[in-house]
C-alpha cells in the first residue's frame, strides 16, 4: 500500500506502481491461503488499487501533455509573430523619421547605422524572435521579415 501511495503522491508511476501491484497480489494470495489466520485483506486491496491507479496516471499525464504541448507551441508562435510585428512597425517608423530628417526620397533604402544606435529613434537593432532576418526595403515600402513577411501581408493596415 505504501508503494501505491508513493506512486500516486510523488507521481512516480511505474517505479513504485509495479512493485505495489506485485506486493498487493502476493499479499492477497498469502491472506487467502492462510485460511483466515492473516488479516489485512483491505490493505492489500488498497495497495493493488493504488498501484493500478499509478499506472492510470501515466496515461492521464500523457493525454494532458498531448493537449497542452500543441497549445504552448501555438501560443509561442503567436507571441513571436506579435513581437515581429512590433519590430517591423518600429523599423518603418525609424525609416520615415530618417527620411524626413535627412531629406531622403521615398525610394532610398537606409542602413542599420542610419536607423539604430545611440541618438537614433531605435537604440538597439531589433531581432526577429523566430530567427528571421529583417529587410528594410525603400522608405515607401514596409520592411519585411524572412519568416513572417511584411506588415501588409500578415497584418493589413487599418
Amino acid at each position: 500500500m505504501i508503494l501505491g501511495i508513493c506512486g500516486i503522491a510523488l507521481c512516480l508511476g511505474p517505479l513504485t506502481g509495479i512493485p505495489a501491484v506485485i506486493c498487493g497480489h502476493m499479499a492477497h494470495s498469502r491472506i487467502k491461503q492462510s485460511g483466515g489466520a492473516l488479516g489485512g485483506l483491505g490493505m492489500a486491496t488498497a495497495g493493488l488499487v493504488m498501484g493500478y491507479f499509478s499506472f492510470l496516471m501515466i496515461f492521464v499525464m500523457g493525454m494532458l501533455a498531448a493537449v497542452a504541448i500543441p497549445n504552448f507551441v501555438k501560443a509561442r508562435k503567436g507571441a513571436e509573430s506579435q513581437v515581429c510585428r512590433s519590430n517591423l512597425r518600429n523599423i518603418q517608423s525609424a525609416k520615415e523619421v530618417w527620411a524626413l530628417q535627412n531629406r531622403k526620397p521615398d525610394d532610398s533604402i537606409p542602413t542599420d547605422a542610419d536607423l539604430f544606435g545611440p541618438g537614433k529613434q531605435v537604440t538597439n537593432t531589433p531581432l526577429c524572435p523566430a530567427g528571421g532576418v529583417y529587410s528594410f526595403n525603400p522608405v515607401r515600402e514596409n520592411p519585411s521579415c524572412s519568416i513572417h513577411g511584411t506588415l501588409e501581408e500578415r497584418w493589413p493596415r487599418r
